[in-house]
């Protein structure tokens, strides 16, 4: 079982000294790390990460809570417990202070060992819930971001086998034309018009809901990064994050290869990518 770390961070020596020997007595398996100011503190929480932090109010450099502030505004660090110590910041005030910067307990000096033992244990198993929690949450988040993924996928092979069909029979529709009427001809563009209106307008948004529930922020970075990209050239750098092929691509935009490698050869240009490097590859990585 892996020792759980906490560091203690204070400017004077002897309180140092004394908060560890309260530990080393204890016996508890702890791993101890010891810093004198907030500066020197937050090297070594980078380094370490520990399961918890008692630290000073004042200190030089950075005092107590200009650590507590700079963990607050970090993601990776900002769920370690904190554990305010200090001798002369003992009003409600100030507790009140601690708190809201984002200490999550307080102990006055000169620290009784006991107390100290208690609060320490509490703070441990709240970070270790905390922990697991936070474990739990990121494995539901990646399932559910591979099965929105397959879902993804399996929605850009069925939107191609539809079309694919629907080409297939317009394909056949348009052989009947030297064979009917006028009024007969009229009735099948208006077939051939309504069923791509249709496309567009179901099948391609429908499609499109779904990617953005696997890629939320994809065409918020796009047009943040490429703002004078067309409509079309934003359907295709849709696929393109997709992997998907030139001539998957055209099935899927109702167009042809050489129309989708003209717009691709376009975006190319836009983006300013050289020859030996990957169109697709660049956009996945948006």
């Amino acid at each position: 079982m892996n020792k759980q770390k906490i560091l203690i961070v204070d400017d004077e020596p002897t309180a140092l000294e004394c908060i560890v020997n309260s530990y080393i007595e204890s016996r508890e398996p702890y791993e101890l790390f010891q810093a004198l100011n907030g500066e020197m503190a937050f090297q070594v929480i980078q380094k370490i990460v520990p399961d918890l932090i008692l630290t000073d109010w004042e200190m030089p450099v950075m005092d107590g809570l200009q650590l507590i502030g700079k963990l607050q505004s970090i993601e990776a660090l900002c769920n370690i417990p904190v554990i305010m110590v200090t001798g002369f910041m003992l009003t409600p005030h100030d507790l009140r202070t601690a708190m809201s910067v984002g200490a999550v307990d307080y102990i006055r000096k000169p620290i009784d060992k006991t107390e100290l033992l208690a609060r320490t244990k509490t703070m441990l198993r709240i970070s270790t819930a905390n922990k697991t929690i936070l474990k739990q949450e990121e494995e539901r988040l990646h399932t559910e971001l591979k099965r929105n993924k397959k879902e993804l996928a399996i929605a850009a092979l069925h939107l191609s086998n539809h079309q694919n069909r629907n080409q297939e029979l317009l394909l056949e529709m348009k052989k009947l034309i030297p064979y009917i009427n006028k009024e007969g001809m009229k009735i099948i563009r208006k077939i051939i018009q309504d069923n791509k209106s249709n496309y567009e307008s179901d099948f391609l948004n429908i499609f499109e809901t779904q990617f953005r529930d696997v890629h939320a922020d994809f065409y918020e970075r796009l047009d943040k990064l490429h703002p004078d990209f067309t409509p079309t050239e934003k359907k295709i750098c849709t696929f393109l994050k997709m992997y998907l092929n030139t001539k998957e691509i055209a099935v899927l935009l109702l167009s042809t290869p050489g129309s989708i490698e003209v717009n691709r050869a376009k975006i190319r240009k836009k983006i300013g990518l050289k020859h030996f490097q990957s169109l697709t590859e660049y956009i996945a990585g948006i």
